[in-house]
């Protein structure tokens, strides 16, 4: 009899054990865990029950994780105020929240759209090397990753644009920076051999860069919400940013750009047009093609700066992202 059971106990145990084994792959994390989830909506909240959750899918499996949204806030993609009606199927969301008591359950306090769909979210600041099908991370500790990865963040060329929401304050122990930019807060390192610069263009102190003014900042992301800043400009207040060269209508709450994803031009076509502005320092070249579109890109400084406006100059867009000028005979 003895026997029997030990035999019927492993034949359920093997029936048994690859969904355990899968379970625990996908649950990653304890109850309490702090964690941003990243992925693609797979089931949107029924607005028509006032349903208070959906489902993304994380990992190559596209493993089920419900983000419950009770009193979170729910931003779109520019960083507006949203409802539970403004997500759907296909869009992709980045929440910040707490692992619930079943591992894949998530109380989320706010929650994002950062892309409308799969194609558009490698260019977004939350896409991370190794993770292109989403991803769960732990916000405390050793910032372990759902699925595992041993590739590293790397850093991207970042400019962000955003209004300054906590500056170093005035004891000055800090060369640290709050920016709120298309609804998300990121933390600007700014080292000291880094260039801090007024709206005329004069070097400034990065303590005299207050809380409510806009920046542009150029640099580096080196993780989550979180850029080591090569250059600082300090814009000004609102209606001075507004009427500033910086200011986009279509992200009126700050933005991010990535070098590889600067411009909408073809990465293989090259582009042929009119220099219209330069920016030598940055590294940045504005062509105007035939048809009237601006093209933004990124030359690095050395390039950039043998050029002047007016100049006619062809555009290969390198990989990642940096591109190369060559002038065209008038």
């Amino acid at each position: 009899m003895k026997q029997v059971l030990t035999l019927a106990a492993l034949m359920v145990a093997a029936l048994v054990s690859p969904t355990q084994a899968k379970e625990k792959r996908n649950a990653a994390f304890p109850k309490g865990t702090p964690v941003v989830v990243v992925g693609p909506i797979t089931s949107p909240p029924k607005g028509e029950l006032n349903e208070q959750k959906m489902q993304v899918g994380i990992g190559p499996e596209r493993a089920d994780y419900t983000l419950h949204f009770r009193d979170a806030r729910l931003l779109g993609l520019h960083g507006e105020k949203i409802d539970e009606d403004g997500f759907d199927s296909r869009q992709w969301v980045r929440a910040e929240g707490t692992v619930m008591g079943n591992p894949r359950r998530i109380k989320v306090s706010r929650v994002q759209v950062i892309s409308s769909d799969e194609a558009g979210f490698p260019g977004t600041p939350f896409a991370r090397p190794g993770f292109a099908h989403g991803y769960v991370l732990s916000v405390a500790g050793s910032r372990a990753t759902y699925p595992e990865s041993t590739v590293a963040f790397g850093e991207r060329e970042l400019v962000l644009v955003g209004k300054v929401s906590d500056d170093t304050g005035a004891a000055q122990s800090t060369r640290k920076v709050q920016v709120l930019s298309a609804g998300n807060e990121w933390t600007l390192n700014v080292p000291d051999e880094a260039t801090v610069l007024d709206q005329k263009g004069g070097k400034l102190s990065v303590h005299e860069v207050r809380k409510g003014q806009w920046v542009r900042a150029t640099g580096f992301q080196t993780d989550d919400l979180r850029m080591r800043v090569t250059r600082l400009e300090n814009v000004g207040v609102e209606d001075v940013y507004r009427t500033s060269s910086f200011f986009r209508s279509e992200w009126p709450l700050g933005y991010t750009e990535y070098q590889a994803s600067r411009g909408s031009a073809s990465r293989t076509e090259p582009v042929e047009g009119t220099v219209m502005a330069i920016d030598a320092t940055g590294g940045y070249l504005t062509v105007r093609d035939a048809a009237g579109k601006e093209h933004r890109v990124y030359t690095g400084a050395e390039i950039a700066g043998k050029f002047k406006v007016g100049d006619r100059v062809r555009v290969h867009h390198g990989d990642p992202g940096r591109a190369t000028a060559e002038p065209l005979t008038k």
